[in-house]
């Protein structure tokens, strides 16, 4: 099998189902949908002191696709440059390089919400969510074009 090939066609994959979710709270559709939420987690949590920071921590470090996950994505990326020489996959490793740390100031912000109760914490970690919303669909973008080669 074409080891190139299947990199790029799995990364097109990927792209059309982050792009096109088949519901709102999946892909940049969903993490609009989170940035619109998120302001709302300290009323709504049952335990904000508890709730706040377990979700921030499962956020960065549970793979539920934050922090963690993007930084695993941006490595699969320039190990799938490395196989196909696509400048494309090169571009789009780059862009996840910016976002990942992005993730880490999100969970950093509902966690302090969660210490603090102070609601401004939400307020900015809606406000990079909407950021990351608009910056992973134009990565997903880039690599929606990856050629088929």
């Amino acid at each position: 099998p074409d080891l190139a090939a299947a990199v790029r066609a799995a990364v097109r994959a990927n792209a059309g189902a982050f792009l096109d979710p088949p519901i709102a709270n999946l892909g940049h559709r969903g993490i609009a949908t989170a940035a619109a939420r998120v302001t709302r987690w300290l009323d709504r949590a049952a335990d904000p002191a508890r709730d706040l920071p377990l979700a921030a921590t499962l956020m960065e470090r549970g793979g539920t696709g934050g922090a963690l996950f993007r930084a695993v994505y941006r490595d699969f990326l320039a190990e799938a440059t490395a196989v196909t020489g696509d400048a494309r996959l090169r571009r789009a490793q780059r862009m996840y390089a910016d976002i990942a740390p992005l993730w880490t100031a999100v969970a950093d912000h509902i966690a302090a919400a969660g210490r603090t109760g102070d609601a401004a914490h939400l307020t900015r970690a809606s406000a990079v969510l909407a950021d990351l919303a608009v910056r992973e669909r134009e990565a997903m973008t880039v690599l929606a074009a990856v050629d088929a080669g």
